[in-house]
């Protein structure tokens, strides 16, 4: 995969972060690709990472921000960090987040993603 379409797919995936978009999500990966976030179950699948979305994304979080920060590329995988805030509807707060996640790519998207991240919460 090249740098500019590891850039492609990561600002995709903003935009459907920010628009809680769940078809536009999944432009972005494989069929079977696997979305570990590691406060929650792993999801495997469109279906499942559809699901993941529409519970956590659409479901708890509105004005969503999203700042791709660097990218990088080695072989078949992509590591990205980028700083995201929003609110978290249920718990009444706001959300600053700075992440690193690790992709790894198959047919041009990505096959999987593990996020590491550090949240800073503020009470609104």
């Amino acid at each position: 995969m090249t740098r500019e379409r590891a850039i492609e797919l990561l600002n995709t995936y903003g935009k459907a972060w920010e628009e809680q978009d769940d078809d536009l999500i999944l432009t972005v990966f494989t069929e079977d690709a696997t979305y570990d976030d590691p406060k929650e179950p792993k999801n495997f699948g469109h279906e499942e990472i559809r699901n993941y979305w529409i519970t956590k994304v659409q479901g708890e979080q509105k004005d969503i921000h999203f700042t791709l920060l660097n990218t990088w590329v080695d072989g078949d995988t992509v590591l990205a960090e980028w700083k995201a805030n929003f609110t978290d509807v249920p718990r009444s707060l706001q959300i600053e987040m700075h992440e690193v996640a690790i992709f790894s790519v198959r047919d041009d998207k990505f096959a999987s993603l593990r996020e590491y991240y550090k949240s800073v919460k503020t009470p609104l």
